[in-house]
C-alpha cells in the first residue's frame, strides 16, 4: 500500500537523523526533503497506477530500466534541500524508488526486465491482507520517531 511505499524510506531517514542528533550532530533531512523522499517512494505507482498484479507486471515504472534512468533526474532534488544535504537527499530519493520496487517484489513480484523479458522476480511473501497492518506500523513508527527526536535534541 502507498503508506508503506512512502513511509519506509522516511522511517530510515528519521532513524539516521535520530542517531545523528543523539551524537550531537545536526539533522541531514529537513521536513521538505522528507516529503520529497516519501514522494519518490510512491512515484512508481503514480507514474503507472494499477489495481491488479498483472498491471504492475506490465508497468515500465516498476522495472530496473526505469530505476537506472531515474539517476538522470535525481539531481533535480538539489532545488529542495539545503546545500549541505543535497547529495544525501538525492541518494535517498533514488533508494526510496528502489525500496518501492523491493517492497513490490515481496508482495506479488515485479517484471523487472519488462518489456524485454516478462520474468517476474519475487512472489507473495507478504500477503495482501497484511498490507494495511504494514501501513499502520509505519505510520506509528514515524509518529514514535518524531516524538523521540525532539526529546533527544533537548538533552
Amino acid at each position: 500500500m502507498i503508506g508503506t511505499h512512502s513511509l519506509l524510506p522516511v522511517c530510515g531517514c528519521l532513524l539516521v537523523d535520530t542517531i545523528l542528533v543523539a551524537k550531537g550532530r545536526r539533522r541531514t533531512f529537513s521536513g521538505k526533503s522528507l516529503f520529497v523522499i516519501g514522494g519518490f517512494g510512491m512515484l512508481p505507482d503514480f507514474l503507472s497506477p494499477h489495481l491488479s498484479l498483472e498491471s504492475r507486471h506490465a508497468s515500465l515504472s516498476h522495472t530496473i530500466w526505469f530505476l537506472m534512468g531515474l539517476i538522470v533526474l535525481v539531481p533535480l532534488t538539489r532545488f529542495i534541500s539545503e546545500k549541505a544535504s543535497r547529495v544525501p537527499v538525492a541518494v535517498v530519493c533514488w533508494l526510496a524508488y528502489g525500496l518501492h520496487l523491493a517492497a513490490d517484489a515481496v508482495s506479488g513480484g515485479i517484471a523487472w526486465l519488462h518489456p524485454w523479458r516478462d520474468e517476474v522476480i519475487g512472489r507473495y511473501w507478504i500477503e495482501p491482507q497484511y498490507w494495511i497492518w504494514y501501513d499502520a506500523g509505519f505510520i506509528l513508527l514515524v509518529w514514535f520517531i518524531c516524538r523521540v527526536l525532539p526529546g533527544l535534541r533537548a538533552k
